[in-house]
């Protein structure tokens, strides 16, 4: 027997630019701790990355249906109109071998399991929350030769019982993160020819309980922050600084720090490991903006650190109450402050609009971008003037917007709440940016080859992509304004043709590039 854990293609959908929000960064590593797991208690199992390969759905019906396994566990990853491809993909598979188990994992099937069990009888289970010791047991169940097609009950798993009703005993989150073995780095030189950084988990959850974060409830409520030890953390770095040459690093952790002194003290603690044994390494890592503390960010910068991901989410007071966040404006602006004084421009989490936004809090939200000087590129501006909060299944959001939600025809599971912003004005704003914003990232030029131009015009493609954002902020500010003061902005017809006459702006300048370019 075989067994294969699968990491699905993804189909690019051209009307989404917003991938973070529905692939976690701390799912990133799921399989290769799986394998790591099964791997440690003997038991054989194969990685087929069909993501990474660049393979298409039929290149991965192909290469599994001569696997055959008799185990196929597949990471999910919600792709909005595009995740019917997957399920396809799979029933294609299922239907050449219906012996085979198909398990399915990661955050999208943790939180819309009952409706994938119930729609979709060829998935056979889902794993609910942390996966490595249930498809621990699943596959020991599927190797032991039983009858697979009974009660499974193994802790942590979602199927199907005799009944056909699907049923799910939780499993407790695993609390010592050290007893873990490394992730399994299959694949490790395909990586590093793709200069994708390797990533390190060394962290799971968050202290926070923002709204908008199924983080928390991914780990089954009970589980805040787990922090493998510092030591353990080098080690793994270590190993890889010294058997493959890795010296670029990211924490794919969702909040680097754990809470209060004890959080600090460990991150100090790794930053010193790594001063004292001379690695010459860089590493970026996300967290939240309480967390930024001199001290403490002076150690990381001295022992490599160049990156960081800010949650900021918003510069409105109002809006992150509502989020509660439990941080402030003020301490937003700080952490950015404190960053590049120590050298660092950070990226950021930023929600322009949610639910509940008012053209008071949309101002706010601009005012702050442009006080903090965030604004920088067009891709970045484009991003953060339109970005929409985006409500998933198992945030604390979803529960009361889906009362409220005036579209519930997602793609066959309703795992998405779809929602018009309670402010019919803010609503037809964010209806043009969001329109102009997305042509503006579907116009920009990829790449520019700047050393093909004469000298004498090797500055315009800076020059003319600053032209380009100062346009789009230019453009949203003149039309918050209108929008601030004019109320028949809200008609349909009118917001079509601001829409257009926005958009004819922006693609003018995108012409130049697109002339430059050639």
């Amino acid at each position: 027997m075989s067994i294969v854990l699968l990491e699905p293609p993804r189909p690019k959908n051209p009307n989404r630019f917003e991938d973070v929000v529905n692939a976690p960064l701390s799912a990133c590593l799921f399989t290769g701790y799986i394998s790591s797991v099964l791997r440690e208690y003997k038991i054989e199992i194969e990685i087929t990355n069909a993501y990474l390969y660049d393979w298409s759905i039929e290149q991965t019906i192909t290469y599994l249906l001569k696997k055959n396994p008799a185990l196929l566990c597949v990471h999910v990853v919600y792709l909005w109109e595009r995740t019917l491809d997957v399920f396809d993909m799979l029933l294609t598979i299922k239907s050449n071998n219906l012996a085979m188990h198909i398990n399915l994992y990661g955050y999208y099937p943790t939180f819309a399991y009952k409706k994938i069990l119930e729609k979709f009888p060829f998935i056979d289970s889902i794993t609910i929350g942390e996966p490595e010791f249930t498809t621990l047991d699943l596959a020991r169940h599927v190797l032991s030769e039983k009858d697979i097609s009974g009660e499974l009950d193994i802790p942590g798993l979602a199927f199907r019982n005799r009944n056909g009703k699907v049923v799910f005993h939780p499993r407790p989150p695993i609390q010592d993160l050290d007893r873990l073995p490394y992730p399994d780095r299959h694949d490790i030189a395909l990586y590093q020819k793709k200069g994708i950084t390797a990533y390190i988990q060394g962290s799971r959850g968050c202290y926070g309980r923002c709204t908008f974060c199924y983080l928390n409830p991914f780990y089954g409520q009970i589980s805040q922050w787990r922090g493998r030890s510092a030591k353990n953390v080098f080690d793994e770095i270590l190993k890889l600084y010294t058997e493959h040459a890795i010296e670029n690093f990211y924490f794919s952790d969702a909040n680097f720090f754990g809470p209060g002194k004890p959080g600090k003290e460990r991150a100090i603690t790794l930053a010193e490991l790594i001063l004292a044994n001379n690695l010459d390494i860089r590493f970026g890592l996300e967290c939240r903006a309480n967390d930024i503390e001199e001290y403490t960010l002076s150690r990381l910068v001295m022992a490599g650190l160049t990156n960081v991901f800010l949650g900021l989410e918003s510069g409105d007071p109002a809006s992150l109450k509502r989020f509660k966040k439990h941080a402030t404006v003020g301490e937003n602006k700080k952490a950015i402050q404190l960053l590049r004084e120590y050298g660092i421009e950070p990226t950021f989490g930023f929600i322009m609009f949610e639910p509940n936004s008012t053209m008071e809090s949309v101002r706010n939200n601009y005012e702050f971008l442009k006080e903090m000087d965030i604004m920088t590129t067009p891709a970045v501006t484009a991003h953060l003037l339109h970005h929409r909060q985006t409500i998933f299944e198992g945030t604390p959001d979803y529960q009361s917007m889906m009362i409220n939600a005036t579209d519930t025809s997602d793609t066959f599971t309703n795992y998405e709440a779809f929602y018009k912003i309670k402010d019919l004005k803010v609503e037809a704003f964010s209806e043009v940016i969001s329109h102009v914003c997305r042509i503006t990232l579907s116009l920009l030029p990829k790449h520019f080859d700047c050393e093909a131009n004469a000298s004498t015009i090797y500055m315009k493609p800076t020059m003319l992509l600053d032209a380009f954002n100062n346009t789009l902020i230019a453009l949203f500010e003149k039309t918050l304004s209108c929008f601030e003061t004019n109320t028949i902005l809200c008609r349909p017809d009118t917001i079509k043709e601001l829409s257009q006459k926005l958009v004819h702006e922006v693609e003018a300048i995108s012409q130049s590039l697109s002339l430059l370019q050639k």
